[in-house]
């Protein structure tokens, strides 16, 4: 038989109407290690990792180069243990994160420990590490200063900084509301606001046991554009320069651009449409109107009313190419930088990749449990997965809609729509009113781009175990995370001894 082939990305491919990942068919991986299951490509994290490294040092040449990838966007410790391998860096949110990273290999001067609330033992942790800490607080410095002067250690820290950002006009992705980038920046917790900072460098920059590196920014996926990060990088050099003049001259010797760039496919924020509320609110006028022809009439147009309204598409066209992302961001901040008065030559460069580094890398396979139509009142469909949507709470969070295929009829043409739902006892929506072939229970659906922030996510509403996590490499695959058991659900929970007193108990199946 000739194998027929279509190439999806770099590790992902349909052969012969099959889904396969790198070289494992993802139906013989659900035989393999069941049912629901993430699924992550080694090959591809580390041609990732790699090609963002090229992609900025050769567009940098002013110094360092560092890629500090967000391990909260997954902190699976055999993925950390991969980039460690390819010298990568981490940044790092929780105590948890840097006890995760530290186990990894990473060297700890490429390790940016960032966020607000730190307590006193994280500090000290962090110092007797020698990572850099990212300071977020107002009063955070103090408490740096009083840990490092009692270790009698070097604390190397940057400022987590406020940019404002009146150019930047476009919807951000982050709310829910209609709102322009430039408020939506303002509302966001993290970061010392610029009032507070300017008196804190000049303290930082007399103490003893601290040395200030530089800054770092992190502002999010508030969008995808190339032209968001032109207006963040110019807005950035904008408040460096005022800090070095308030400062006396101060320059850094870093730079840390945080994270935000989308994975190829971008499924954030592609669930709610910001102009979803005005049509539905005219829409809801229509529905009651519609009462006055009866209610076979009405509930025939609402069928075809709702299946335009309701339905989805997953996102079609892709992201920007990391180089281009990398040209833009390089080639504005330098030229900011200079026009700021700010020489660049020396400075090392940081990034913090999270989701466009981890997301493309994996796939949630889940098996079709059952199918259910209806005709009346309302024309609808539904398709029940063994998985949930709080199994991938954080795409949930992120509104995000997820290209998926059907991985054992990967070929067949798409017939019907229906709400992709979920186990659990909420509506869970996972892919509302898509289009799919005809499928049956025991068909297995990969849902792409669940590499990033999805399993780390995941929780146990209802009592569901969380499923295991596979590393595929190859045509090679291995168990790097186990299923939960029902068990580890309730391993926590403690009944006091007077509540069990007298009680005869069921024994679990």
């Amino acid at each position: 038989m000739v194998e027929t082939r279509r190439n999806l990305d770099e590790c992902l491919s349909v052969r012969n109407g099959r889904l396969f990942v790198e070289e494992c068919d993802a139906v013989n991986l659900v035989k393999k290690f069941g049912s629901p299951i993430y699924i992550i490509s080694e090959d591809h994290l580390r041609r990732n990792i790699r090609r963002y490294k090229k992609a900025f040092e050769d567009r940098w040449p002013e110094g360092k180069v560092e890629i500090l990838p967000a391990i909260k966007a997954n902190w699976l410790l055999a993925l950390r243990h991969i980039l460690s391998e390819e010298g990568a860096g981490c940044d790092v949110y929780s105590p948890g994160e840097l006890y995760a990273v530290l186990r990894s290999g990473a060297e700890p001067e490429k390790v940016s420990v960032n966020g607000g609330g730190k307590s006193q033992d994280h500090i000290k942790n962090c110092i007797n590490s020698g990572v850099r800490i990212t300071v977020d607080d107002i009063d955070e410095l103090d408490l740096i200063e009083k840990v490092a002067n009692q270790l009698n250690k070097k604390a190397r820290i940057r400022f987590r900084i406020r940019p404002s950002f009146p150019n930047l006009w476009k919807p951000t992705a982050f709310a829910l509301e209609l709102a322009p980038i430039d408020i939506g920046v303002q509302v966001y917790k993290n970061g010392i606001p610029t009032e507070h900072v300017i008196e804190m460098g000049k303290r930082a920059l007399k103490m003893k046991n601290i040395e200030l590196m530089g800054f770092h920014i992190h502002l999010g996926r508030h969008h995808g554009s190339i032209g968001f990060w032109k207006g963040t990088m110019k807005r950035y050099a904008k408040l460096m320069a005022e800090l070095k003049k308030e400062w006396g001259g101060y320059e850094p010797k870093e730079i840390d651009i945080g994270g935000g760039i989308p994975t190829p496919r971008d499924p954030f924020a592609r669930m709610v449409n910001r102009f979803d509320v005005p049509v539905f609110s005219v829409f809801f006028v229509v529905m009651l109107l519609l009462k006055l022809l009866g209610n076979k009439i009405r509930y025939k147009i609402l069928s075809a009313g709702m299946s335009m309204l309701l339905s989805k598409t997953p996102n079609k066209s892709r992201a920007p190419e990391i180089e281009q992302y990398a040209e833009a961001i390089t080639s504005t901040l330098r030229k900011s930088l200079v026009r700021y008065g700010i020489n660049p030559k020396g400075m090392t460069f940081q990034i913090e990749p999270g989701r466009s580094l981890y997301g493309d890398t994996g796939v949630h396979l889940s098996t079709i449990l059952k199918t259910k139509y209806q005709t009346k009142p309302l024309k609808y469909n539904w398709v029940l997965l063994d998985t949930t949507y709080f199994f991938m709470s954080g795409g949930v969070f992120e509104l995000n809609l997820h290209d998926f295929i059907i991985a054992n009829k990967a070929d067949e043409k798409k017939v019907m729509t229906a709400d992709v739902v979920g186990r659990s006892c909420f509506a869970d929506r996972m892919l509302p009113e898509v289009r799919i072939p005809r499928v049956a229970p025991g068909d297995i659906m990969a849902i792409l781009d669940t590499g990033a922030y999805q399993e780390v996510s995941a929780s146990n509403f209802n009592g569901l175990p969380r499923p295991a996590t596979v590393l595929v490499k190859g045509n090679q695959a291995e168990l790097i995370k186990r299923a939960e058991t029902q068990e580890d659900v309730f391993a926590r929970d403690i009944v006091p001894e007077r509540l069990m007193k007298g009680r005869k108990m069921a024994k679990a199946v």
